[in-house]
């Protein structure tokens, strides 16, 4: 008639035999080094060209222009200097 199973037919493994998980083994090879890794490009940027300094002769002669402009009256010999050293810079 019928077949009457037992527990240990039902079961994969007898209850006696051990079963063991092993982790990957990671070699020296499965990782790149640090020169092998991929770096993004430098970044570049702009280099412009250094502007020649403006001279205290410059920013002199450029301020006596502008005091010969205003009618060479006296009284603003700081506000002219400071308008040639920005107009001279701005070039």
């Amino acid at each position: 008639m019928g077949r009457t199973e037992t527990k240990q037919e039902r079961t994969p493994f007898p209850a006696t035999q051990k079963v063991e998980l092993r982790q990957p083994t990671i070699t020296k090879d499965d990782h790149p080094s640090t020169t092998q890794q991929r770096t993004p490009p430098p970044t570049t940027r702009k280099i412009e060209p250094k502007r020649p300094a403006v001279s205290e002769d410059d920013v002199r002669l450029r301020a006596y222009e502008l005091y010969l402009r205003r009618g060479a009256t006296p009284g603003d010999e700081v506000g002219d200097w400071l308008q040639a050293e920005r107009e001279l810079q701005a070039n």
